[in-house]
């Protein structure tokens, strides 16, 4: 396909994007099962991923690109989890195409390390919590200590630094 042609196709796709359902983005039944689901995303990442594009010299249709694939991550988020599915079927029966939940909080990092914003202290933090799993106390000390050299307040750093000084 000439880049003529990859460029009608996907502004096509972007231009009706908020007309397709999830099921119809990636290209599933709604009684599809999670494999199936998992497979089809991926087999469109395959060929809609915007790194693929991310050379080419159109920005225009690397937006495009990124926009569509942006929708098609989210469908496949939703479908992949059991109670936003649900919500999403509900919420195709009453026409809406999409699972926009405002009444939503936007929760803050899911884990710990991403809210450390030094990236050697995130990576210090790492290595102490592994160490902590293995049981090396005394790499897990130094560890987070090396991790509050960089971020000296960082509240979460101090209590796991204090809960492993007790344990050693």
């Amino acid at each position: 396909m000439d880049q003529s042609q990859l460029k009608a196709r996907i502004a096509q796709i972007h231009r009706d994007l908020d007309q397709y359902t999830y099921f119809e983005l990636l290209k599933v039944a709604p009684q599809s099962s999670p494999d199936e689901i998992r497979g089809a995303f991926h087999r469109m990442a395959l060929s809609m991923h915007p790194d693929r594009y991310a050379t080419n010299p159109d920005p225009e249709l690397r937006r495009m690109f990124y926009d569509v694939y942006k929708r098609v991550c989210e469908g496949y988020r939703v479908l992949m989890d059991h109670e936003q599915r649900a919500e999403y079927l509900e919420a195709l029966s009453r026409g809406e195409r999409r699972l926009v939940n405002k009444d939503r909080k936007r929760e803050g990092p899911k884990r710990v390390e991403q809210a450390i914003q030094n990236p050697q202290a995130k990576k210090f933090f790492t290595l102490a919590l592994a160490a902590e799993r293995r049981g090396d106390i005394k790499t897990a000390q130094l560890n987070y200590k090396f991790a509050l050299d960089l971020e000296p307040d960082h509240p979460t750093i101090l209590e796991r630094k204090e809960a492993v000084d007790a344990k050693g």
